[in-house]
C-alpha cells in the first residue's frame, strides 16, 4: 500500500487532502483512483489507512477509513554528521540513512570536502521523504542546512555518546566502542567526505567527546560509510537482529 507523510494537522478530520508534490507524485506518477487505499502517517504513532476520494494533480483527498498504532522508529536516536560528498554519494547516503533508521542528518563542510556549497538540500529533503515513506518510516528524518564542522562542534554540549571514524584507528573498532554504549539511547556518528577527516579535525571532535574508531580493515567509501555504521549500530544497540 502507498504510504504517506503529513503533518498532525493535515489528519485532523475523516478527509485528509494532499497537495503540492505529494499530490502530483499521486496522480501523475503512481495514477491512484479514487477508491483506492493509501496509508498515511503523521509522527503521532498511529496509521491511518484511506480510501481516495478524488484525484487532482493539485488536491487528492481521502477518506479515512481507520486509526491504529503504529511505530516502526528504532529504540536509539542516531545522529548521522556526514562530510559533504559529490554527485549521487549524498543522496545515497541520505537515503540509506532514513532507511536504517536514522532521526537526524547534518551535512557538513570539511577540510578535505570538495563540495564548499550546496543548493541540493530541498532535494535532498524529497529524497529522505520518499524514503521514509518507501521503507514504512512514521517519523520523517531531519536533514538539517549545511554547516562548516567547527560550527556544528562548536554549537554543540559534549556529547556522551558520539563516534568519529578514523582510518588510522583501525585498532578500535565498532563493535568494541558500542560495548560501552550499552545503555545509550542517543549517540551522534561523524563521517568524513572523500579522503577522510584530518587530524586536526578528529582531535576537536575528541575535545568534544567523540570516540575514534574504525569500520575495518578496508577502506570504504563515503556513501557506504553510514549505511554499516548504521546497520551494526542498529544490530548491537537498536532493532536489527
Amino acid at each position: 500500500m502507498t504510504r504517506i507523510f503529513l503533518s498532525p494537522e493535515d489528519v485532523s478530520s475523516d478527509i485528509v487532502t494532499m497537495t503540492g508534490d505529494q499530490a502530483r507524485h499521486l496522480a501523475l506518477v503512481l495514477r491512484v483512483k479514487p477508491s483506492d487505499m493509501v496509508s498515511v502517517l503523521n509522527g503521532t504513532g498511529y496509521e491511518y489507512e484511506c480510501r481516495i476520494v478524488s484525484v487532482h494533480k493539485k488536491e487528492v483527498r481521502a477518506e479515512v477509513l481507520s486509526k491504529t498504532p503504529y511505530s516502526a522508529e528504532s529504540p536509539v536516536s542516531i545522529t548521522i554528521v556526514q562530510g559533504i560528498s559529490k554527485g549521487e554519494r549524498m543522496e545515497i547516503a541520505i537515503q540509506k540513512s532514513t532507511e536504517l533508521g536514522a532521526t537526524r542528518f547534518i551535512p557538513v563542510i570539511t577540510e578535505r570536502t570538495q563540495v564548499k556549497q550546496t543548493q541540493k538540500v530541498e532535494r535532498w529533503r524529497r529524497i529522505a521523504l520518499s524514503a521514509a515513506e518507501q521503507s514504512g518510516r512514521d517519523k520523517m528524518i531531519e536533514i538539517d542546512d549545511p554547516l562548516q564542522l567547527e560550527e556544528f562542534l562548536g554549537s554543540i554540549a559534549p556529547v556522551s555518546a558520539g563516534i568519529i571514524f578514523f582510518e588510522e584507528k583501525r585498532e578500535r573498532n565498532l563493535k568494541e566502542v558500542l560495548s560501552g554504549f550499552t545503555e545509550i539511547k542517543e549517540i551522534s556518528v561523524l563521517i568524513g567526505p572523500e579522503g577522510g577527516f584530518t587530524r586536526e579535525e578528529v582531535a576537536a571532535a575528541v575535545e568534544k567527546g567523540f570516540v575514534e574508531a574504525s569500520l575495518g580493515p578496508r577502506i570504504l567509501r563515503t556513501e557506504t560509510a553510514p549505511i554499516t555504521a548504521l546497520s551494526i549500530i542498529q544490530y548491537e544497540l537498536g532493532d536489527i537482529g
